[in-house]
């Protein structure tokens, strides 16, 4: 099969081509600038962009499918017009063009952050009510882009979506937010960590979800591509523990965290770094459901998740091997 896949050189979009290519698939991938991820990949790369729709027309007219990872990130509650532009706008462009160049299947990324994640004492399954416009930004784009997909499904077009938790793992180029924040936890630049926690999914069995979902998934359907719940904690005491050491880090509560938000931001803003973390991190912390469902991946696509050490080893011996360890 020919599968065109936008975002190829992001964290999910390159591990996607390598699974595609290892299972025999053709490849060709949409990029912009940076191809570090993908660079020594046997693929076509094609120059372009989700807001360009000639560009979309000459990378998807002669794809037998698509798969649509591009996606922009900005964690705040503000209107901000180029994640809607990529998130939401770049999404109908993608669906729109697929139906004019006849491609077959399309295969959607949404992610776990366009369901509402509360009541929390209940498991979230695809059967959860999207957000409200109440969340941050990025989760109603998601939402909205999550909508327009199973919309072309319902007329017509074949159309699978999945819905990815926090993703880690190798390989991880730029690195991503759980990359660096691995790397600074083994370097020992992390003096403490904050309350809360999230699921997460090795990058590659979301890969491999994704694919299965090219394949295996039924069309206007919804996947939650997951692993499994663990606490910032303990996700650092992992790579302390693979490293060696036996240092143990504070836990700082919550409410101590929000107390020292205006030091943060001020030091921030005298040194011009990025802050370490801010409101909406926090508030994302403490809303993530501790009981995410892939039940109906595992059942329909054979989805299996690894034990988070095993992509922790990994991720750390591939960080070493880049030099960034």
């Amino acid at each position: 099969m020919k599968v065109a896949v936008t975002g190829a050189s992001g964290h999910i979009g390159s591990a996607v081509c390598r699974h595609l290519i290892a299972q025999g698939h053709e490849v060709v991938a949409l990029v912009r600038n940076d191809v570090a991820a993908i660079q020594d990949l046997p693929l076509k790369k094609m120059q372009g962009d989700v807001l360009n729709r000639e560009s979309l027309i000459a990378f998807m007219q002669t794809c037998d499918a698509v798969i649509h990872t591009a996606a922009a990130i900005d964690l705040s509650y503000h209107f901000n017009q180029k994640v809607y532009d990529i998130n939401v706008t770049g999404t109908k462009n993608i669906l729109e063009v697929a139906k004019e160049t006849g491609v077959k299947k399309i295969v959607h990324i949404s992610s776990i952050h366009a369901f509402s994640h509360s009541p929390h004492n209940i498991p979230l399954d695809e059967s959860r009510e999207f957000v409200n416009d109440t969340a941050l930004f990025y989760d109603r784009t998601k939402r909205d882009g999550h909508k327009l997909a199973l919309d072309a499904a319902r007329n017509g077009m074949f159309v699978v979506v999945v819905c990815p938790t926090s993703v880690v793992g190798a390989p991880d180029f730029k690195p991503s937010k759980l990359g660096k924040a691995v790397v600074d936890i083994y370097k020992g630049y992390v003096p403490a960590v904050i309350e809360g926690g999230f699921d997460f999914a090795d990058v590659r069995d979301i890969a491999a979800g994704i694919a299965a979902a090219l394949t295996k998934g039924v069309s206007g359907e919804t996947y939650i591509l997951g692993g499994k719940y663990c606490t910032i904690q303990q996700f650092a005491e992992i790579i302390l523990e693979i490293k060696g050491s036996n240092k143990k880090l504070k836990q700082l509560p919550i409410s101590v965290a929000k107390a020292m938000l205006p030091f943060i931001r001020l030091y921030s803003f005298i040194t011009g770094k990025p802050p370490l973390y801010d409101k909406p991190y926090l508030d994302i912390l403490m809303d993530g459901n501790k009981n995410v469902l892939s039940a109906k991946a595992q059942r329909e696509l054979g989805y299996q998740s690894r034990e988070l050490k095993e992509t922790l080893t990994d991720t750390i011996q591939w960080f070493k091997n880049s030099g960034r360890i």
